[in-house]
């Protein structure tokens, strides 16, 4: 998949010189790869129907350029099939996308064709990774019908070329619920564009989180719903009819039902109220009214509810504060962290109410509020060697130690210190860590012999919210992972990271989507950088640590630091 999303990695590269004037005039706009353009005109294609005489390869090659009919449609590839197969051909269930084909092997009456750099996709649209050898060799049997090759056997699967299926799929989120219902999780796929967009959200918001994510997420949407009735989109508004019935939901439920749409279908931006129907019968949600805005439940934030995007730093070991912007000084905080306690790593929560750091000897934690009646406490936490603490919106603090045995996960709940197995992580000799606002993804640096790797778990949790174990991790594909070492990571967005390089005096930055799928954004900055400091909310600033400089490699913004500063990081 070396290939794969090279068109946007061509478009987003950039070579920026360090140390640039400061700071450049005028807004700049970030790149936002996530952002579908859903509605966007896409030019028509209507593929030829079979040529006579055309030979066995040609019948196949025109059956699978015919699945690039534009608007997308498979009737032009059944052209190509015999009237059986036709009939039983079932695409909708896969999508292999191929960075090249291969020639064509065998003798009539069969052909198979090599899938090079070739991932596939769910029915969900979910993405699910780079396709086995054995499984990227497509074949096809053909037989004569009324004097003219046809096939009558071919894979189950829309096939299709990468450069394509970056122009006709956007990449989308569908928004589930974490076990207690106070968070909404984004969970990436791809969807086709068009005026289907819609249609396709919902109808994958409702085919429901898959096996994997059992315990992870769960839906409030009604279970007996597996497709939607219709969706249509008039107005502005989209008229969204289910089939089976709401049960005994209550209120909560019946918001987060709502919730759970607004989020999926803002996406679209044609889409700006939602009108809910059950079997054509009206459903008036708690709160939201017979049509409800999609930015009407901002309570339910993957993010959390604070838009605020400070950063927070030590100053000869107190914790400072600073707007990062137009020269805003940094500001000591209130309480018991304007002093200093001699720590480091410090970590703020995301309401920006409580922080958490490191003893200089990383053996041990201190917590405590940002108000002017705050107290720094010990955590209950004796250790050997702490990692960076990273808080979720649950009020959890993470917790990585390392000792002759390798990692140990845990989180401090209040009083309580929670240990957490995760296979791929725990014993291993872990650098780095981040665990995702809504409390569902623990990302891990685990150092290797020849090379670093960047690893995912989902975090599974009680309806009460007790974290009760995470998945084994799974490896996330980085294009350098057999020489890469990982300088540091930080969130870009609630389901992406950059992962930072230091490659003699150039430091490489890598987006990597925890979905797996390969990301193309990539850039460089010429300086030696340190650290990166990142949000998962979309109006923050990336900042690489260079010295006593903070460089924004996007945007070309820097941002001189006082000497004594030092332990940058955003809240959350």
């Amino acid at each position: 998949m070396r290939s794969f999303f090279a068109v946007v990695l061509t478009a987003v590269a950039l070579l920026v010189s360090a140390c640039s004037s400061v700071p450049d005039s005028g807004s700049v706009q970030r790149v936002d790869l996530a952002a579908p353009d859903a509605q966007e005109e896409l030019i028509p294609y209507n593929p030829g129907a079979p040529r006579a005489g055309a030979s066995p390869g040609e019948i196949v090659d025109g059956f699978l350029d015919a699945m690039k009919a534009t608007p997308m449609s498979t009737a032009y590839a059944r052209r190509y099939l015999t009237k059986d197969a036709a009939k039983n051909w079932a695409p909708a269930g896969r999508t292999l996308v191929y960075g090249e084909l291969g020639s064509h092997v065998g003798s009539s009456p069969r052909v198979s064709v090599e899938l090079e750099d070739a991932g596939w996709l769910d029915e969900r649209g979910v993405w699910r990774g780079a396709l086995a050898a054995s499984q990227a060799i497509l074949d096809f049997e053909l037989t004569r019908t009324e004097g003219e090759w046809r096939i009558s056997s071919a894979p189950d699967a829309l096939v299709v070329e990468e450069d394509w299926f970056l122009t006709h799929f956007a990449r989308s989120n569908l928004y589930y619920v974490e076990p207690t219902g106070h968070t909404l999780v984004p969970e990436p796929i791809f969807a086709p564009k068009g005026t289907a967009y819609a249609t396709t959200l919902v109808s994958s918001l409702l085919s429901g989180p898959g096996e994997e994510e059992r315990g992870v997420i769960r839906s409030a949407l009604p279970a007996a719903a597996d497709e939607p009735r219709s969706v249509n989109i008039r107005d502005g508004v989209a008229e969204v009819d289910l089939a089976g019935d709401l049960g005994d939901l209550d209120s909560e439920e019946l918001q987060l039902m709502g919730a759970q749409l607004a989020w999926t279908l803002r996406q679209d931006a044609s889409v700006e109220r939602i009108r809910l129907t059950i079997d054509g019968e009206p459903v008036v949600l708690p709160g939201y009214g017979d049509t409800f805005d999609v930015d009407s439940s901002g309570g339910y934030d993957p993010n959390g509810t604070s838009a605020r995007v400070d950063l927070y730093a030590l100053r000869d070991g107190a914790l400072v504060t600073s707007t990062g912007e137009n020269g805003d000084p940094w500001v000591p905080v209130l309480g018991g962290w304007a002093d200093s306690h001699g720590v480091t790593d410090v970590a703020v929560d995301a309401a920006n109410s409580s922080a958490a750091a490191i003893t200089a000897d990383r053996t041990g934690v201190l917590v405590g509020k940002l108000a002017s009646d705050g107290e720094i406490t010990q955590a209950p936490v004796k250790g050997t060697r702490l990692l960076r603490p990273s808080w979720d919106l649950a009020g959890r603090l993470w917790l990585v130690d390392k000792d002759s045995t390798g990692a140990r996960v845990m989180y401090v709940d209040g009083d309580r210190r929670v240990r957490v197995a995760i296979p791929g992580v725990t014993g291993e000799n872990v650098t780095r860590f981040l665990v995702s606002r809504d409390g569902t993804r623990f990302v891990a640096v685990i150092d290797g012999v020849s090379s670093d790797r960047i690893v995912v778990s989902r975090l599974q949790a009680s309806s009460k919210g007790q974290i009760v174990s995470g998945t084994s991790a799974v490896l996330l594909p980085h294009p350098d992972s057999a020489t890469m070492r990982v300088t540091d990571i930080a969130w870009t967005s609630p389901t992406t990271i950059v992962a930072v390089q230091q490659i003699s005096s150039t430091a490489l930055f890598q987006s990597v989507s925890l979905d797996g799928a390969p990301s193309g954004e990539r850039y460089t900055l010429s300086d030696r950088v340190t650290g990166v400091v990142g949000s998962p909310v979309a109006s923050a600033r990336l900042y690489a640590v260079s010295g006593t400089t903070l460089l924004d490699p996007l945007d070309r913004f820097d941002l001189g630091m006082p000497s004594n500063i030092s332990d940058v990081t955003y809240q959350g």
